[in-house]
């Protein structure tokens, strides 16, 4: 004779049942079926998700992310810094939407592509279609930073020349923690 076997609730569909087993969850073979469809879409769902999570951390680990984030905020502080000054190079009154233009070039003067003295705000002219306008910002460039500073950023970019520099995710982490806080510095 079998023991009195205490009744369930069906996973599926709430109804009291007698399982056969009493690792039995669900009243029917429907309810199993339609039960087993549910995990499975459960488990794809929560697989995709963990694969965005996993793509998005990759994203935001890649070294060119990174780099495009530093130059982004970098940037916003030097626009912020030179608010209201005149264009480096042709001395153009200030204007909301002039560039953050570098003396040494980033790409050339790799080391030089985050130095604050060799990056400036430059007029959308002189920037993108003067090619920086070299001469005229070499011109004003040590009146806005000064002889000393000046000297040392022709020295670096001496010893920059002649080596691609490699950033790492550290000094790249610090130098958008720096920016972050000379803009907050800049806003107070």
């Amino acid at each position: 004779m079998v023991a009195n076997v205490k009744k369930k609730r069906c996973k599926e569909c709430n109804k009291l049942f007698v399982p056969y087993r009493t690792t039995q969850t669900v009243c029917s073979t429907s309810c199993a079926i339609k039960n087993a469809k549910a995990k499975e879409k459960k488990r794809q769902e929560d697989s995709e998700h963990i694969d965005k999570l996993i793509k998005e951390k990759k994203d935001r680990n890649k070294l060119s992310t990174y780099l495009e984030n530093t130059k982004t905020i970098v940037h916003k502080y030097i626009r912020l810094r030179d608010k209201g000054k005149p264009c480096i190079s042709c001395g153009a009154p200030y204007k909301s939407d002039f560039d953050a233009g570098h003396f040494y070039p980033a790409g050339k003067f790799t080391a030089l592509k985050f130095n604050l003295n060799n990056i400036h705000g430059q007029c959308i002219q002189c920037n993108r279609y003067n090619e920086g306008n070299f001469e005229m910002y070499s011109l004003s460039l040590p009146n806005r930073i000064g002889d000393k500073e000046y000297q040392k950023l022709v020295k670096m970019a001496e010893k920059s020349i002649k080596d691609v520099k490699k950033w790492s995710r550290e000094e790249l982490k610090h130098i958008q923690n720096e920016a972050k806080r000379k803009i907050k510095e800049t806003h107070i």
